[in-house]
């Protein structure tokens, strides 16, 4: 049972990161191969407020959200204003000095080695406990963020993201602001990354930088469109599925050094033949044209 919640815990934590990501690909048409910086932010703010400061768990995942939202308005300033493949270059520098600091800044973020014994949530004198506790701490937040999501995406903010999106010179032409609609949509995605940072250190109670990697990043590329993109079922679909199908070389009794170039493989595979034959994702609905 131990290990089934284990990966309910870790599937909660990527749905929070992968709708969080969804909101600037399928929404905002914002390429992002930086998220997973941002994601390494909230977790070592909230590690290092936890640990070295002494906050409680709220504040320290506040400080979390705040750090990834200005983070993501200081590098989408400038960054957002170039689009196309500049951009998705300047994510890529940026998500390499993010990890390059977090590497050797040693005496803050305790370098290659992480930080350990992240204090648990705790309300007053009960800590969360280990499997459904956090469980259940970890699924109430990430539900808040998908019910953030699903307004947004329900509201009349919805037309003017899908115009950004689909043609700036004719959302333009029709006063939206292009520029600033980005930055707001990038911030708050960054912001949500931090938060599924900050639940990744609250449930393994330790992080290092190897979590926060470009292959983190294609993982999560790969969650948002083997589920779908625009779609809270597919930001659920895309990271259980992801998430499972390693299992099965477990129960498949496949081991050795080469499980993991496999299992990547799998993933390739998996990914074309999503291309092929339903490149909307497994519950994606395929876009109206004009949508």
């Amino acid at each position: 049972m131990d290990y089934v919640v284990h990966l309910l815990t870790l599937i909660c934590i990527y749905i929070a990161l992968t709708v969080s990501l969804d909101l600037l690909i399928g929404h905002t048409g914002i390429l992002s191969f930086g998220h997973a910086a941002f994601y390494g932010v909230g977790a070592y703010a909230t590690a290092i407020l936890a640990v070295s400061a002494g906050w409680n768990w709220f504040p320290a995942m506040l400080a979390a959200f705040v750090a990834g939202a200005v983070l993501a308005v200081a590098i989408g300033i400038p960054t957002l204003r170039l689009g196309g493949d500049y951009f998705i270059l300047a994510l890529f520098g940026f998500q390499s000095i993010v990890l390059t600091i977090i590497l050797n800044w040693e005496s803050l973020t305790n370098g290659p080695f992480g930080i350990r014994d992240i204090p648990r949530p705790s309300f007053g004198g009960w800590v969360v406990p280990s499997g459904w506790g956090i469980l259940l701490f970890i699924a109430v937040i990430t539900a808040a963020i998908l019910l953030i999501h699903w307004r947004l995406a329900s509201s009349p903010m919805r037309a003017v993201l899908h115009a950004v999106r689909d043609d700036e010179t004719v959302a333009q032409a029709l006063g939206i602001d292009v520029v600033r609609t980005r930055i707001v949509i990038f911030a708050l995605g960054g912001g949500f990354a931090a938060l599924a940072g900050s639940l990744i250190a609250f449930y393994f109670r330790f992080i290092d930088p190897s979590s926060f990697s470009l292959n983190t990043m294609i993982l999560l590329w790969a969650m948002v469109f083997v589920g779908g993109s625009q779609s809270i079922a597919g930001a659920i679909v895309g990271p259980a599925i992801l998430i499972l199908f390693p299992e099965l070389f477990r129960f498949m009794g496949v081991t050795g050094t080469h499980i993991a170039n496999i299992q990547q493989g799998m993933y390739g595979l998996l990914l074309v033949l999503l291309m092929l034959y339903r490149p909307q994702g497994l519950v994606g609905l395929r876009r109206p044209a004009g949508a």
